[in-house]
């Protein structure tokens, strides 16, 4: 009786996975080629170029007053005195070492500009993802723009990148 029972669980679970198994819906999509055609993109690239200039613009004065300082020892280093030299070659790598922190900083804070920038268009996307998945029933959608996926069967996963630019308002082509 006990073995009759467990059998007769045993078929219930494997029925139960196998109902599961055929409602799920599957769903891809190259996330990185909807991304780029978001139109907000013209409008993150303009703002990192001109916070890219700024920053060069500052940077490019600071080796402009360095170069003065190097031109200034160069011409002059004969006519002064020892402690005058070194003071001078204090001054000299104290700017060095400034430019160069100017520098570092200066690449950090474009790279956290153009995460800040980029963060409302991924957002969008994503949500527009959620979306048509939600819409449409999906049980998962998969990005195949990152090298993951080795095959995709097309009948059994469909393709929502169209639906996606469609929820998004965006041209199929750039």
């Amino acid at each position: 009786m006990r073995k009759l029972l467990f059998f007769v669980c045993i078929a219930m679970v494997c029925t139960s996975f196998r109902a599961n198994a055929q409602t799920l819906k599957f769903g891809h999509i190259n996330f990185a080629e909807v991304w780029s055609l978001m139109p907000e993109l013209d409008s993150v690239k303009v703002q990192l170029e001109r916070t890219e200039k700024d920053l060069l613009a500052i940077l490019n004065e600071m080796s402009t007053e360095l170069q003065k300082k190097y031109d200034e020892f160069e011409a002059n280093q004969d006519k002064w005195s020892s402690v005058v030299k070194e003071s001078k070659q204090g001054e000299i790598l104290e700017m060095q070492k400034r430019a160069k922190t100017q520098q570092d900083n200066a690449q950090t804070r474009l790279q956290q500009e153009q995460q800040k920038l980029l963060e409302p268009v991924n957002k969008k996307l994503k949500d527009a993802v959620d979306k048509v998945a939600k819409a449409n029933n999906f049980t998962y959608i998969f990005d195949i723009s990152s090298g993951n996926p080795v095959y995709v069967n097309e009948t059994q996963s469909t393709d929502i990148g169209a639906l996606v630019k469609k929820e998004l308002g965006i041209a199929a082509t750039k």
